[in-house]
């Protein structure tokens, strides 16, 4: 670690309040829960740096999971500040890179005959449906393969021991299921979730590779703990009760909003219950106003009060509420042309707000009226194209373009060219990061399109001859819908379509800067943080939606609002009409979110 970097981690440490510190400091299994703005992020990756320089003796490490690739992303930003990144000796991804890099990839071959033929081959999305649509046929389901998707992918990720008997308590999805598996195998493809449940099966079976896991990583940071699912939760448990692994687990059980993927607020207060796992609760918000913690409590109504404090005293913050009676549409003109305009003239950048939606139903309307009123936008789930690590990857590689050569605020040139080097890595062309020639080269090509002002159609075009980009994405085995993405984004720079027009720096903004509005889901905004946050379609029947009706299903609706209310530091605009009409344009009249209605009649709105 070099001295600026070791400072750096000092004054972090420094930093740590007395909780955050025990949890730093702490030896042995232990489990942080951790509420919104509590710092856990800082912690963890301080913990990180301490295991690694401290606890971990080479050529033993360091393995960090966590839920999506966004959280990866920002994690990996953190860590290279400390000049931490991955390699040998730290592992930095999702539960389904680790289980693949970590686990059935070096280890699978040993014990599993389809793994010696090399069936390690990722299916892309389009492979994926078109076994499902065998599957259905073969067994003459005759439902449609979006009727049975949402439930075939829970029971696969709630049942992952196949030689239990709750297994098969439900044989027809049991069928589904084992026939599309065939037919995937039967061409020589994984997806996702064979990934973990081969690495859990792996790890259930054999002892050796176990001891193997053991030796490389003595730690396991598992991050968003309660997010990850019952296969993640399985392997911690294996781990810690057949290896001498340490577990680091942080995580928030009110912010578990992924139900309909598997995952269960359960898991993490299981885990802190366990009397061999020292359990640390975070309870100082450093992101939030105290009236926004007050109104977010309102909308969880936990059974035991949570007595989370604000760190920023003398700071109230705002709660408005806003009833649009002609619909969506006057709440998504509102939001353009009256809110936004207002919160910027106090001073508010773009970057610091976030418009909060639904589904993507209620993102088409809101795109059109931030497209009228001109207002720059960014979104992780903006359909003009998909946003993966590879979009992310070629978004930051604009950013650092278009900010060329003042790029100290930019992402970093190494980072990007150790994603590159990853890129070709999965096409099969090795590329050694210590090649100084190489990151030159990379430097030289990407200096060479630094043209803010150049056509996007060109921008991409440049970029490809100089990287030798589609060659790459097309030989990918990891990723194969990377190819189809990038193909995507070229055809939408043709006229008439969604990114014709664009240039350089209008494509850098997609990935947000601090003059551009995010705009992105509840679901995606999860470890995001904005003075201004703004909710629209808040009605009953959307959320909680008219499904919600068990116990189980109305909490985890609470939490999703929740999760979107306590993304701000300053001010939250809740919007609701009282009706709404759904994709098949019949009009429900089920007045306001009951959310909003508890919290207008508790939490008097901000004049």
């Amino acid at each position: 670690m070099t001295y600026a970097a070791a400072t750096l981690l000092d004054s972090w440490i420094e930093d740590l309040n007395p909780k955050q510190a025990e949890a730093y400091a702490f030896d042995g299994h232990c489990a942080v829960l951790a509420g919104p703005g509590s710092g856990k992020t800082r912690v963890l990756v301080s913990k990180v740096a301490r295991l690694i320089s401290e606890k971990a003796s080479g050529p033993r490490g360091v393995a960090c999971v966590t839920f999506n690739n966004e959280a990866v992303r920002e994690m990996r930003k953190r860590l290279a500040r400390l000049g931490l990144k991955p390699g040998k000796r730290l592992f930095i991804g999702t539960v389904h890179s680790f289980c693949i890099a970590c686990v059935v990839a070096p280890f699978g071959h040993l014990f599993r005959d389809d793994l010696r033929q090399g069936l390690i081959n990722v299916a892309g999305a389009r492979q994926k449906e078109q076994a499902l649509q065998q599957a259905i046929g073969t067994l003459r389901l005759g439902r449609r393969t979006t009727d049975w998707q949402p439930q075939f992918d829970k029971y696969r990720r709630t049942h992952p021991l196949r030689d239990r008997r709750l297994w098969r308590e439900d044989p027809d999805m049991v069928r589904l299921i084992e026939t599309y598996e065939g037919v995937l195998h039967g061409q020589g493809l994984l997806d996702y979730d064979d990934m973990v449940l081969i690495a859990l099966d792996l790890m259930r079976r054999h002892e050796f590779v176990r001891s193997a896991l053991e030796a490389r990583f003595p730690f396991l940071v598992v991050d968003e703990y309660q997010d990850l699912g019952y296969p993640l939760h399985l392997i911690v448990r294996l781990l810690m009760k057949n290896t001498d692994i340490e577990v680091f687990a942080v995580g928030d059980p009110d912010q578990s909003i992924y139900g309909f993927a598997g995952s269960d607020p359960a898991y993490l207060r299981n885990l802190a219950l366990d009397s061999a796992v020292h359990r640390v609760e975070l309870d100082m918000n450093y992101r939030s106003a105290q009236r926004i913690i007050d109104g977010s409590q309102v909308a969880l109504a936990p059974e035991e009060p949570r007595n989370y404090k604000s760190a920023r005293a003398g700071v109230a913050g705002e709660l408005y509420f806003f009833q649009c009676p002609e619909g969506l549409g006057q709440q998504a003109e509102l939001t353009a042309t009256q809110i936004i305009p207002n919160v910027q003239q106090k001073g508010v950048s773009s970057g610091q707000i976030a418009i909060l939606y639904i589904d993507k139903w209620d993102e088409l309307v809101l795109t059109k009226a931030l497209n009228d009123a001109g207002i720059k936008y960014a979104g992780e789930r903006d359909q003009r194209y998909p946003r993966t690590p590879f979009t992310r990857w070629l978004e930051d590689v604009a950013a650092w373009c278009s900010l060329f050569p003042e790029t100290q605020q930019g992402p970093a040139l190494d980072d990007l060219f150790y994603s590159f080097t990853e890129l070709k890595a999965d096409a099969g062309i090795s590329v050694d990061l210590g090649d100084l020639s190489a990151h030159t080269e990379f430097f030289k090509a990407l200096a060479h399109v630094a043209k803010r002002d150049m056509s996007l159609g060109e921008w991409l075009e440049q970029l490809d001859s100089l990287l030798d980009l589609e060659n790459c994405l097309a030989a990918r085995k990891a990723h194969p819908d990377d190819l189809a993405d990038w193909t995507l984004i070229r055809r939408h720079c043709l006229d008439g379509e969604a990114l014709a027009g664009f240039n350089l720096d209008d494509f850098a903004r997609c990935g947000g800067r601090p003059d551009t509005v995010t705009l992105t889901t509840l679901h995606s905004s999860k470890g995001l943080e904005y003075e201004v946050v703004i909710m629209p379609g808040l009605e009953q029947g959307r959320l909680p939606g008219y499904a919600a009706t068990s116990a189980d299903a109305l909490a985890e609706a609470r939490r999703v609002f929740y999760v979107g209310m306590t993304r701000a530091k300053d001010t939250v605009y809740l919007l609701y009409s009282g009706w709404y009409t759904n994709r098949y344009n019949r009009i429900w009249r089920n007045g306001p979110s009951q959310f909003v209605s508890e919290l207008k009649a508790k939490m008097p709105p901000s004049t």
